[in-house]
């Protein structure tokens, strides 16, 4: 069985039944991993599809919006987003790091915020209808120079559900 998209074009299943896809897009002037899975075919709905859709054809607004959920948790108790930064500001090259800081406002944190540069985006639209997420955004200080990962994941809506760092 498949599902037929407008956008993603056919969507086949592997024979373990997984769903998957996968491309690039442009976000300024790099560009960013975009892909799409599913565990069965049966899970997904085109609504959810269309959803998918719509973000990767809005790429700069989601990343806009990712990025203002990371400004928003700088003022957490628990900042993922501030433990990130003084992680990476701490461990990086300073070299590489005054590479990696294309801005220079005066405002570190928010200085490192306007730098990240976004990765990856992994769609899951299995989750389409649960509070799950959606949306997986991937940021890198430096792809060369450090693993970590300032990971964003969001709801159908687009609203943050969780902030994390993967090493």
């Amino acid at each position: 069985m498949t599902i037929e998209h407008d956008f993603f074009g056919i969507l086949g299943s592997d024979d373990a039944g997984e769903v998957y896809w996968s491309d690039t897009a442009e976000l300024g002037d790099q560009d960013v991993q975009i892909d799409l899975n599913s565990p069965d075919e049966d899970s997904v709905a085109v609504e959810a599809l269309d959803i998918a859709a719509a973000m990767v054809n809005a790429l700069e607004e989601l990343d806009a919006q990712a990025r203002e959920s990371l400004v928003a948790d700088l003022s957490a108790e628990r900042s993922v987003t501030n433990a990130y930064i003084t992680t990476e500001l701490e461990e990086m090259d300073p070299e590489a790091l005054e590479d990696a800081l294309i801005w220079d406002s005066g405002d570190k944190q928010i200085d490192f915020l306007r730098s990240i540069q976004l990765q990856r985006v992994g769609f899951h639209p299995h989750h389409f209808r649960s509070e799950e997420h959606f949306a997986v955004l991937e940021y890198s200080i430096s792809p060369d120079e450090t693993d970590a990962l300032l990971v964003v994941t969001i709801d159908v809506h687009g609203d943050p559900v969780i902030i994390s760092v993967e090493r």
